[in-house]
Protein backbone atom coordinates (compact mmCIF):
# COMPACT_ATOMS: atom_id res chain seq x y z
CA UNK A 1 0.00 0.00 0.00
CA UNK A 2 1.32 3.45 -0.86
CA UNK A 3 2.08 6.16 1.69
CA UNK A 4 -0.93 8.18 0.46
CA UNK A 5 -3.17 5.14 0.82
CA UNK A 6 -2.02 4.61 4.41
CA UNK A 7 -2.72 8.26 5.24
CA UNK A 8 -6.25 8.07 3.82
CA UNK A 9 -6.77 4.82 5.70
CA UNK A 10 -5.67 6.48 8.94
CA UNK A 11 -7.90 9.51 8.29
CA UNK A 12 -10.88 7.24 7.52
CA UNK A 13 -10.19 5.23 10.67
CA UNK A 14 -10.10 8.44 12.79
CA UNK A 15 -13.37 9.67 11.23
CA UNK A 16 -15.06 6.36 12.05
CA UNK A 17 -13.81 6.56 15.64
CA UNK A 18 -14.91 10.19 15.92
CA UNK A 19 -18.37 9.34 14.59
CA UNK A 20 -18.62 6.45 17.04
CA UNK A 21 -17.59 8.60 19.99
CA UNK A 22 -20.07 11.33 19.03
CA UNK A 23 -22.91 8.83 18.79
CA UNK A 24 -22.02 7.35 22.18
CA UNK A 25 -22.07 10.74 23.93
CA UNK A 26 -24.89 12.32 21.93
CA UNK A 27 -27.08 13.02 24.94
CA UNK A 28 -27.86 16.58 25.93
CA UNK A 29 -30.49 18.65 27.66
CA UNK A 30 -31.75 21.81 25.93
CA UNK A 31 -34.07 24.47 27.32
CA UNK A 32 -35.85 25.20 24.04
CA UNK A 33 -38.35 27.77 25.32
CA UNK A 34 -38.84 29.88 28.42
CA UNK A 35 -41.46 32.50 29.23
CA UNK A 36 -43.48 34.00 32.06
CA UNK A 37 -46.97 35.37 32.40
CA UNK A 38 -48.71 37.31 35.14
CA UNK A 39 -51.85 35.80 36.62
CA UNK A 40 -53.58 37.01 39.80
CA UNK A 41 -50.55 39.16 40.74
CA UNK A 42 -48.13 36.20 40.54
CA UNK A 43 -45.63 35.34 37.85
CA UNK A 44 -45.91 31.87 36.35
CA UNK A 45 -43.20 30.15 34.32
CA UNK A 46 -43.61 28.09 31.18
CA UNK A 47 -40.65 26.16 29.82
CA UNK A 48 -39.87 23.37 27.40
CA UNK A 49 -36.83 21.17 28.00
CA UNK A 50 -35.70 18.70 25.39
CA UNK A 51 -34.28 15.68 27.23
CA UNK A 52 -31.96 13.64 25.02
CA UNK A 53 -30.53 10.81 27.07
CA UNK A 54 -27.45 8.84 26.09
CA UNK A 55 -27.74 5.15 25.27
CA UNK A 56 -26.24 4.28 28.68
CA UNK A 57 -28.90 6.23 30.56
CA UNK A 58 -31.70 4.79 28.41
CA UNK A 59 -30.37 1.27 28.99
CA UNK A 60 -30.35 1.85 32.75
CA UNK A 61 -33.90 3.24 32.59
CA UNK A 62 -35.09 0.20 30.60
CA UNK A 63 -33.51 -2.04 33.24
CA UNK A 64 -35.50 -0.48 36.06
CA UNK A 65 -33.13 2.26 37.27
CA UNK A 66 -35.13 5.40 38.19
CA UNK A 67 -33.62 8.56 36.67
CA UNK A 68 -34.03 11.81 38.64
CA UNK A 69 -33.88 15.18 36.91
CA UNK A 70 -33.52 18.52 38.62
CA UNK A 71 -34.68 21.86 37.21
CA UNK A 72 -32.89 24.78 38.89
CA UNK A 73 -34.79 28.10 38.79
CA UNK A 74 -33.40 31.49 39.88
CA UNK A 75 -34.60 35.07 39.77
CA UNK A 76 -32.02 37.83 40.32
CA UNK A 77 -31.96 41.55 39.84
CA UNK A 78 -30.35 42.38 36.49
CA UNK A 79 -26.77 43.50 37.13
CA UNK A 80 -26.78 42.13 40.69
CA UNK A 81 -23.47 41.69 42.45
CA UNK A 82 -22.33 38.15 43.22
CA UNK A 83 -22.98 38.60 46.93
CA UNK A 84 -26.53 39.86 46.43
CA UNK A 85 -29.20 37.42 47.44
CA UNK A 86 -31.41 35.79 44.80
CA UNK A 87 -35.06 36.75 44.94
CA UNK A 88 -35.89 33.14 44.11
CA UNK A 89 -33.73 30.02 44.08
CA UNK A 90 -35.35 26.62 44.04
CA UNK A 91 -34.94 23.19 42.52
CA UNK A 92 -37.80 21.13 41.17
CA UNK A 93 -37.15 17.38 41.01
CA UNK A 94 -38.88 14.80 38.83
CA UNK A 95 -38.16 11.14 38.32
CA UNK A 96 -38.79 8.89 35.34
CA UNK A 97 -39.16 5.16 35.88
CA UNK A 98 -39.91 2.18 33.66
CA UNK A 99 -42.10 -0.62 34.97
CA UNK A 100 -41.34 -3.62 32.79
CA UNK A 101 -44.20 -5.84 34.00
CA UNK A 102 -46.79 -3.20 33.11
CA UNK A 103 -44.77 -1.85 30.13
CA UNK A 104 -45.36 1.67 31.37
CA UNK A 105 -43.20 4.74 31.94
CA UNK A 106 -43.98 6.73 35.03
CA UNK A 107 -43.10 10.38 35.70
CA UNK A 108 -43.13 11.33 39.39
CA UNK A 109 -43.14 14.88 40.78
CA UNK A 110 -40.81 14.45 43.78
CA UNK A 111 -42.27 17.49 45.60
CA UNK A 112 -45.95 16.61 45.43
CA UNK A 113 -45.78 12.86 44.80
CA UNK A 114 -48.05 13.18 41.76
CA UNK A 115 -47.58 10.38 39.22
CA UNK A 116 -48.37 10.16 35.53
CA UNK A 117 -48.18 6.99 33.45
CA UNK A 118 -47.24 6.86 29.76
CA UNK A 119 -47.28 4.08 27.18
CA UNK A 120 -44.13 5.25 25.39
CA UNK A 121 -40.75 6.58 26.41
CA UNK A 122 -41.12 9.52 24.01
CA UNK A 123 -44.42 10.66 25.56
CA UNK A 124 -42.96 10.37 29.08
CA UNK A 125 -39.89 12.43 28.16
CA UNK A 126 -42.06 15.02 26.43
CA UNK A 127 -44.27 15.38 29.52
CA UNK A 128 -41.20 15.52 31.74
CA UNK A 129 -39.83 18.45 29.74
CA UNK A 130 -43.08 20.40 29.58
CA UNK A 131 -43.33 22.87 32.48
CA UNK A 132 -46.58 24.82 32.49
CA UNK A 133 -47.76 27.57 34.86
CA UNK A 134 -45.14 26.95 37.55
CA UNK A 135 -45.69 29.62 40.26
CA UNK A 136 -42.57 31.76 40.74
CA UNK A 137 -42.95 35.02 42.61
CA UNK A 138 -45.53 37.62 43.58
CA UNK A 139 -45.55 40.85 41.60
CA UNK A 140 -45.41 42.70 44.95
CA UNK A 141 -41.95 41.18 45.61
CA UNK A 142 -40.50 42.96 42.55
CA UNK A 143 -39.71 46.67 42.33
CA UNK A 144 -41.57 48.22 39.36
CA UNK A 145 -38.59 50.26 38.09
CA UNK A 146 -36.11 47.35 38.14
CA UNK A 147 -35.30 44.61 35.66
CA UNK A 148 -34.89 41.00 36.71
CA UNK A 149 -33.50 37.86 35.12
CA UNK A 150 -35.18 34.48 35.33
CA UNK A 151 -32.62 31.72 34.74
CA UNK A 152 -33.34 28.01 34.30
CA UNK A 153 -31.26 24.91 33.74
CA UNK A 154 -31.74 21.17 34.11
CA UNK A 155 -29.44 18.30 35.06
CA UNK A 156 -29.45 14.59 35.72
CA UNK A 157 -29.00 14.00 39.45
CA UNK A 158 -26.24 11.39 39.79
CA UNK A 159 -26.56 11.36 43.60
CA UNK A 160 -30.07 9.88 43.32
CA UNK A 161 -28.84 6.85 41.34
CA UNK A 162 -28.49 3.51 43.15
CA UNK A 163 -25.22 3.42 45.08
CA UNK A 164 -23.47 0.76 42.92
CA UNK A 165 -24.05 2.85 39.78
CA UNK A 166 -22.81 6.22 41.11
CA UNK A 167 -19.02 5.77 40.82
CA UNK A 168 -19.30 4.80 37.15
CA UNK A 169 -21.78 7.63 36.51
CA UNK A 170 -19.37 10.20 37.99
CA UNK A 171 -16.47 9.19 35.75
CA UNK A 172 -18.42 8.41 32.55
CA UNK A 173 -19.27 11.41 30.34
CA UNK A 174 -22.44 9.64 29.17
CA UNK A 175 -24.00 10.30 32.59
CA UNK A 176 -22.92 13.93 32.91
CA UNK A 177 -26.03 15.44 31.38
CA UNK A 178 -27.12 19.01 31.99
CA UNK A 179 -28.32 22.02 30.07
CA UNK A 180 -26.81 25.45 29.78
CA UNK A 181 -28.50 28.26 31.69
CA UNK A 182 -31.37 29.78 29.74
CA UNK A 183 -32.61 33.22 30.74
CA UNK A 184 -35.68 35.40 30.36
CA UNK A 185 -35.99 39.10 31.16
CA UNK A 186 -38.62 39.83 33.76
CA UNK A 187 -39.82 43.38 34.29
CA UNK A 188 -42.88 44.24 36.38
Amino acid sequence: MSCLGKRWGAVLHMLVLLGFSLSVFSGEFLVTSLSTNLKDDSYLMNAKIDYRFTDEVLEALENGVPITLEVHVQIRRKGAWVWERDLLDFRSRHQIRYHALASVYQVVDMQSGDRQNFATQMSALSALGNITALPLISKADLEPDRKYILAVRSRLDIESLPLPLRPMAYITPAWNLDSEWSSWRLQP
